[in-house]
């Protein structure tokens, strides 16, 4: 949080806050202090450096064979096609495992890049083979334009969103409630007609909404104060954008690098040859896993890093906001650096556990999608890990925070986390989500948006991405998908925020009260809204 190595103890924050006795009557908790640099976890980040020395080496082995496997094949008409096509319609079993684990592979990059990286890949095919036909009106030149359009679009709306969420929360929480119910009301009509039980679902979903935003109406006081606080600290610090960006960036580089990697491993170690059009052995279940699990992990890390990297900066500008006013301030280096020191090996500890659990639910997705038998078994274990694996990321949120504001290790870091939201009586107040439905919401507005702008760009340029139809849809989809990724990557930081504002109010109310004081006059007005009983 801050370059000193001493607690936050000097003159200006050492008050009491005789108005905030816990409610259970429990003044045991231990209040956050800033720890002295050290490295902590260290064996699990150097784990993680040699898991990435190994996929290194992976590729470096198998790339070159696979490469030069399907090259010797090419004047057969592409063997490495029929390899896959093969598998599939005859009676090798091998061939077949092989061909759904290379499929579990891909797909699992899809899951986290929304089919970007195969997507692109045979975009550029399609483009290749469209261009003979269309006169050479599919250009590369129109999707970049299209795609740098939709890209200043979408930064100069989301960057003005901020502001418009810091004076406008209160309204904008209401709107996405409201959104919800409208949004659940029209699947609802349009689901009569076309099946009995989608009706059924979409009343369900209509009552759920409905009652959800009779519930939670109350909290909104509450989640609106938050989401002010924690937009208020992302725009006072907004180059932490180029840290999100710059992580967006890496992850596409990272799914590129482990196909890379990935597949040829299967594909070599399997036995495959693509002039036989088969594989010898079935593919390693346990060599699918550790790949998997290298992807998420690797994501993982790069996703929590930022997280740390925000929580740092937002607890600087809570307890030394001089040092985290500036579109680049001093605090977004700092922050920053301990998350690839000091703290990395906590982030790749935490991360770890997500990927493992993360790998399992893949496994046996694609396990219950073959149809082998037992699906229903596979069916209940998919849901009983992905619950876990929410759970488990749920609680590294709050764990992270502190990783990040505090320096602690990943183990006691949750310890902390439970420790004073059990002994400050507020254990159910971080279930509250309304602040990330409008982060949502928002995404999805500008994505809409930069859609409308891309259509409308296609339209008077006269861009043709296949048929009538199909040239405005893509036109539509490039911008949409541009505008909700570049988005949704801005309000990351401000999910991020959310949480550290939660933690360091309830750990630093007073401090808070002597470095901002108008926020904190809001913010205790909208606790108390929300907790009349639990604040006081």
């Amino acid at each position: 949080m801050n370059t000193s190595t001493q607690p936050y103890h000097n003159s200006a924050m050492e008050i009491s806050d005789p108005s905030r006795p816990s409610p259970d009557g429990d003044d045991t908790w231990t209040k956050g202090e800033q720890q002295p640099r050290k490295f902590n976890e260290v064996a699990f980040g150097l784990l993680f450096y040699l898991h990435l020395i190994g996929m290194v080496a992976c590729a470096g082995v198998y790339a070159p064979q696979m490469f030069t496997n399907i090259a010797a094949n090419m004047d057969n008409g592409g063997g490495e096609r029929e390899l896959l096509d093969s598998s599939s319609m005859s009676g090798n079993n091998h061939g077949l495992v092989t061909s759904r684990l290379m499929s579990w592979v891909v797909g699992a990059s899809q899951q986290i890049f929304g089919g970007l990286s195969s997507t692109s890949l045979l975009s550029n095919r399609v483009l290749e083979e469209e261009n003979d036909a269309n006169d050479g009106t599919n250009d590369f030149n129109d999707l970049l334009l299209l795609l740098s359009i939709s890209a200043i679009v979408a930064c100069v709306i989301s960057s003005l969103a901020l502001t418009v969420m810091i004076s406008h929360a209160k309204g904008m929480i209401m709107c996405s409630l409201v959104f919800n119910i409208l949004a659940s009301l029209v699947f609802m009509i349009g689901a009569f007609f076309v099946s009995p039980f989608g009706a059924i679902m979409g009343i369900f979903l209509v009552a759920f909404n409905a009652y959800f935003a009779y519930v939670v109406w109350g909290r909104i006081p509450f989640a609106a104060c938050n989401l002010a606080t924690a937009t208020s600290a992302v725009k006072a610090n907004l180059g932490l954008s180029f840290v999100a960006y710059s992580s967006l960036i890496t992850m596409f580089c990272w799914s590129a690098f482990w196909l890379v990697s990935a597949v040829p491993t299967i594909y070599i170690t399997s036995g495959c040859d693509a002039q036989a059009g088969a594989c010898e052995n079935e593919a390693n279940g346990l060599v699918v896993f550790l790949l998997l699990v290298s992807f998420y992990w690797t994501y993982q890390v790069i996703q929590n890093t930022v997280h740390v990297t925000v929580a740092g900066v937002v607890g600087t500008w809570w307890y030394v906001p001089i040092e985290a006013s500036s579109f680049c301030s001093r605090s977004i280096g700092d922050s920053y650096f301990r998350s690839l020191t000091y703290s990395f090996g906590s982030i790749c500890l935490g991360s770890l556990i997500v990927a493992i659990v993360e790998s399992l639910v893949t496994m046996v997705r694609n396990l219950r999608e073959s149809g082998d038998g037992g699906s229903v078994f596979l069916c209940i274990a998919e849901c009983l890990l992905a619950l876990l694996r929410d759970i488990i990321e749920y609680f590294n949120s709050w764990a992270f925070t502190y990783v990040g504001v505090y320096g602690y290790s990943f183990i006691e870091a949750g310890k902390n986390v439970i420790s004073l939201f059990k002994s400050r009586g507020w254990t159910t107040i971080i279930t509250d989500t309304l602040a990330q439905s409008v982060l949502s919401l928002v995404s999805v507005g500008v994505g809409l948006i930069t859609g409308i702008t891309s259509l409308i760009i296609s339209y008077t340029h006269g861009m043709v991405f296949g048929d009538e139809l199909g040239a405005s849809a893509a036109a539509f989809f490039i911008g949409f998908t541009t505008g909700l990724v570049l988005t949704s990557t801005l309000l990351s930081l401000v999910s991020a925020s959310v949480n550290t504002v939660i933690v360091c109010y309830a750990d630093a109310p007073a401090e808070f009260r002597v470095n901002h004081p108008k926020l904190s006059d809001d913010m205790h007005a909208g606790w108390a809204a929300a907790w009349p009983e639990q604040f006081r």
